[in-house]
């Protein structure tokens, strides 16, 4: 379905963002067979049923020790052993493809040296522990023919994700011409350039070139969509409270996400939006769009984006 792209003075709030993109996501129905040892992270497809009794647990032979839609877990493993199970049947990860864009990426020869493409290679990893199979490619310069075939290859994939993009550049272009552009803007911080499309029923996520605007757009439109993909659960990130040392600014009917770094219960606003920035930032705090920052002082929620167990 062809479509043109919303004005740039539009901007979705993230809930609707959300729904929209999902409404065009369903559960894979692909199934793989594995050994029990390579599980962890996965989702059953059907019961795992026991084939031999575990003694003291109260499960006999053939009885469901995990049901259908169940996420393994590290410890459900050793359960799953003792029942005499050795592979589970679970359902296929969500292929994601993952283009990199711009000029100053693919430069190469005569121009001088491409620069160092990190956000789409970031996203690559997050996307890889959120449970997707990723296809990371080469950058790809602002040339429409070029671009108009990336996008077009990865249509096998269920999710297209484009970094290095924004509100009226070429990329937009196409992906208006082959699709639909259901937004070019959120009501976020950062990330509001970021734009989110539909092309021959494939969600496609475009990320705006900032290394903060590209994780926070990622954690909160990306990863839903994994877990819709993978019929998995969006758990909630790990969470601390603590006291801001200073206040956190933000706009009315945008919702901030701000990095903050958190040390004897005190969380304190960390400036910028590079890479270091994000990379230094022991959580996140969410400034709701009814609401026009938070003083210092205040009691906040902060979200772990990089928990490792």
């Amino acid at each position: 379905m062809a479509g043109s792209s919303p004005s740039d003075a539009g901007s979705l709030p993230l809930e609707t963002a959300r729904r929209r993109i999902g409404s065009v996501a369903a559960p894979i129905d692909r199934t793989d067979r594995i050994p029990l040892s390579v599980a962890v992270g996965r989702v059953l497809a059907t019961d795992a049923t026991a084939n031999e009794p575990i003694e003291g647990a109260d499960v006999g032979v053939e009885d469901a020790v995990f049901e259908q839609g169940h996420q393994v877990r590290p410890g459900d493993v050793g359960l799953l052993k003792a029942a005499g199970v050795s592979e589970l049947l679970v359902r296929q990860r969500p292929q994601v493809g993952i283009l990199p864009t711009g000029d100053e990426l693919a430069q190469r020869g005569t121009d001088g040296p491409a620069q160092v493409e990190t956000a789409g290679f970031t996203l690559a990893q997050y996307v890889d522990r959120w449970g997707g199979k990723v296809t990371y490619r080469d950058p790809v310069a602002d040339d429409a023919p070029a671009l108009r075939m990336a996008v077009q290859r990865d249509l096998t994939r269920e999710l297209i994700v484009v970094t290095g993009t924004e509100p009226g550049d070429t990329l937009r272009g196409i992906v208006a011409e082959l699709g639909e552009v259901l937004t070019d803007r959120l009501a976020i911080d950062p990330g509001r350039r970021t734009g989110l499309a539909v092309v021959e029923g494939r969600p496609v996520v475009l990320l705006p070139e900032s290394a903060s605007a590209a994780r926070v757009s990622a954690v909160q439109c990306v990863r839903p969509l994994l877990k819709t993909f993978a019929h998995a659960p969006l758990s909630a990130h790990p969470q601390t409270r603590a006291t801001l040392e200073a206040q956190i600014d933000s706009q009315n009917r945008v919702q901030t996400f701000a990095p903050v770094a958190v040390s004897d219960g005190t969380a304190t606003p960390l400036t910028g939006v590079d890479l270091a920035t994000a990379t230094r930032a022991d959580g996140w705090v969410s400034v709701p769009a009814d609401e026009t920052g938070l003083d210092a002082g205040t009691t906040v929620t902060v979200e772990n984006w990089d928990y490792l167990p």
